[in-house]
């Protein structure tokens, strides 16, 4: 017999200590600040794991994530006067989330939380009673649900994300997020940030760096500063950089409020991360560098790139597109975080036609060295290959004539392509090695013989980008794909799908289109290698014990936040092919329906039985089929002990 027990408890909240908001430059467009907002959370400590504007793959991140020490629980808190305008709770993103309307004008979201208020759960589970569904989005009428500053929305926790934590959001008037840090949310900083590495990228074919066409990297593993080697070029070169902030000893890794790059004292690029439009999300794809082993921030603005706080242009290209004048020029890049801590270097960046002729070491390791600056697609022979990089490729004749199936691809904003620039795509067939295989097979995935690579070293893309596909035809001979126990698995198209490899498994991209054409066409988010296969293999239930004990629940000991009376039961479930389709899943407890909360991001199910159950045995049964139609049932037998 296997008791569920509740982690335990936060000791004694201790007092909460102000922070003074830091002086901003007022807009018209914002609304006027409260005058004394408080913080969120009532812990001793204020560390971020995430903040503003932060690198996600196509997106920037809209708030801070308040560290709530690796547990759940704590009352997350009213930051000034206002009302209730929405209340949600899904599986993923968010997860169960608050938003509060400040009498301000600000919008405050309070997201991952455990368990909301008892005013606002009571509202959700009278929705869900009539829904049937976990899934909830409640909206509210001005000062219909009035909150005080201080009071207690709910309860920190993990729902919709990989840990414990707070996401907290600042957002305007006109429901744009602002850094929380620059209108009164600031956590105590006296680090500056890191800038960790300098990258020089060749923009055109002829342009040479230290006598040569690859990249040239300048890197310090504990940060560089103050005056560096100088780096010698002839033609356009473009800069990147990785920098990192660290705004507490925990040191995680955050992004810097203000980058700037001087050249000979002009200002040629600045990013400051003040705010932006959530339908600008996809402007972060031209603000990065992120190819393999690559992802750093460039220091010049894309002519496409209309985000708020950028400034400059392509300043490496020179008055007439060919590249700075010759000579010495100074660069100094610059690091700001938002407490005003600052981290500077300066180096020459000497331009001439014989500038690069050598790199002046004796035969010494130089300070800017050479690193890959390319991806390549060779010849089987390597006699001849295509270099892809982020501002040109060489297609060579020789490549296409040896790589059968090789396709170059381009995509223009003009032409009505999903792209903010323009974009080159190779697309070439692919063999899976036996690690893809055994992982393919590990996940009950079977392949269907239509895999591409597709490799590009930009990706200015606005959503996802439409590519075909061979057909993903069944095994040749017409053998049918067959499951675990052997019997067909295969019953129409409904069963493949498309997947990603991100190195080490599979990830679910979309179902296969069911036309008859030779080619299919599909949408792919990012390049690497994509693969058809056919899920063979059902959800399954991680295996566990014929009786389950759960005891009561330990109060929150939160005013206003009353606790379920049982202890929550997390059921293991997971299907690693086309991944669980929740809209299949049915759970009965006692024969009664029963709406529990999916937990995606750890593979389970939360069951959390009513508040009147009675003490004693009861029977729990659960069934879900994945996306693919494969269903899979547990029973459980539970006892509710006192």
């Amino acid at each position: 017999m296997i008791r569920i027990r509740r982690p335990g408890q936060p000791g004694p909240l201790l007092a909460l200590v102000l922070l003074l908001a830091l002086p901003t430059a007022a807009r018209a467009a914002e609304p006027t600040p409260s005058p004394d907002p408080r913080w969120p959370l009532d812990l001793p400590t204020r560390y971020l794991t995430s903040n503003f504007m932060e690198y996600r793959p196509g997106r920037f991140h809209a708030g801070l994530d308040l560290k709530t020490q690796t547990v759940t629980g704590f009352p997350a808190r009213a930051v000034e006067d206002g009302w209730i305008v929405r209340v949600r709770a899904t599986p993923t993103a968010y997860g169960r989330a608050v938003y509060l309307r400040g009498d301000s004008g600000r919008t405050y979201v309070y997201a991952h939380l455990e368990r909301f208020n008892d005013e606002l759960r009571g509202r959700v589970e009278a929705r869900r009673a009539r829904s049937g569904q976990y899934r909830v989005r409640l909206e509210f009428r001005r000062d219909e649900i009035r909150v005080r500053r201080g009071d207690v929305l709910g309860l920190t926790g993990q729902s919709g994300t990989g840990g414990p934590h707070l996401h907290f959001e600042v957002r305007d008037a006109d429901n744009r997020p602002v850094d929380p840090q620059l209108v009164g949310f600031a956590v105590p900083d006296t680090i500056a940030p890191r800038i960790v590495a300098v990258r020089a990228w060749p923009v055109t074919d002829a342009a040479r760096l230290e006598g040569a066409s690859a990249v040239r990297l300048l890197e310090g593993a504990d940060g560089l500063t103050g005056v560096q080697p100088a780096l010698r070029v002839a033609g356009p070169v473009a800069l990147s950089a990785r920098i990192v902030e660290q705004a507490d000893v925990r040191a995680h890794r955050l992004e810097p409020s203000l980058i700037e790059l001087r050249v000979d004292e002009q200002v040629v690029y600045a990013c400051r991360n003040e705010g932006f439009d959530f339908g600008e999300n996809a402007r972060q794809r031209l603000e990065w560098v992120d190819v393999p082993g690559v992802r750093e921030r460039w220091l010049h603005r894309h002519p496409a790139n209309d985000l708020r706080g950028r400034s400059g242009q392509l300043w490496f290209l020179g008055p007439q597109g060919e590249g700075l004048a010759a000579g010495a020029h100074r660069v100094r890049l610059r690091a700001v975080d938002a407490a005003g801590n600052a981290t500077e270097l300066e180096f020459d960046l000497v331009v001439g036609a014989d500038a690069g002729a050598g790199d002046g070491t004796g035969g010494a390791e130089p300070a800017w060295r050479a690193v890959p600056d390319a991806l390549r697609i060779a010849t089987p022979d390597s006699s001849a290959a295509i270099r892809v990089t982020p501002f040109f490729d060489t297609p060579e004749p020789a490549v296409f004539a040896a790589v059968p199936g090789l396709r170059r691809l381009e995509f223009r904003p003009g032409d009505g392509d999903p792209v903010q620039a323009p974009l080159v795509v190779y697309a070439q067939p692919a063999e899976l090695d036996s690690l893809q295989r055994l992982a393919a097979a590990d996940q009950g995935l079977a392949a269907l013989g239509s895999a591409r690579e597709f490799v590009a070293a930009a990706w200015p893309i606005e959503a996802s980008l439409p590519v075909t596909l061979p057909r993903a035809a069944l095994p040749a001979g017409g053998d049918p794909v067959t499951g675990e126990d052997g019997t067909p698995a295969v019953a129409g198209s409904a069963s493949r799908g498309l997947y990603r490899w991100d190195g080490r498994e599979w990830d679910f991209v979309e179902t296969w289109p069911r036309a008859d054409e030779p080619e299919a066409r599909v949408r792919i988010g990012s390049p690497g290698l994509y693969a058809a296969f056919a899920d063979v293999a059902p959800p399954r239930f991680a295996p566990g014990p014929d009786l389950v004990s759960v005891e009561p629940a330990a109060p929150t000991g939160v005013p206003g936040v009353t606790g379920p009376r049982w202890q929550v039961l997390p059921v293991p479930v997971f299907d690693r092919g086309e991944g669980l389709d929740l809209a299949t899943l049915d759970v009965r407890l006692d024969g009664r329906p029963l709406i529990v909360e999916p937990d995606p991001p750890r593979d389970r199910l939360l069951v959390a039985f009513p508040d009147d159950l009675p003490a004693g045995p009861h029977r729990l049964e659960i069934g879900v089929a994945d996306r693919a139609g494969h269903r899979a049932e547990a029973e459980i037998r539970v006892i509710l002990t006192e």
